[in-house]
């Protein structure tokens, strides 16, 4: 495997990962938030859900093109 796509699925794993840690930290869901109240987890303000849910994408977009480019 060349390094160009270790890199890629690195970076669409951390992407998805980022996406999947604010969807699971959502500050709108009441249900998510009191699950998280009561298992002594936390909820993200609104700020840090939507900038982390940004970055997940960006690099989850940025490790597709990486796969890409390297493939071809």
């Amino acid at each position: 495997m060349k390094s160009g796509m270790i890199r890629g699925i690195l970076f669409i794993a951390v992407g998805l990962f980022m996406i999947y840690w604010a969807q699971t930290h959502s500050p709108r869901d009441l249900g998510n938030v009191v699950g998280n109240a009561i298992s002594g987890s936390y909820t993200m303000s609104e700020p840090w859900y939507y900038a982390c849910l940004g970055l997940g994408i960006l690099v989850g977009v940025v490790g597709v093109l990486r796969t890409y480019k390297s493939m071809r």
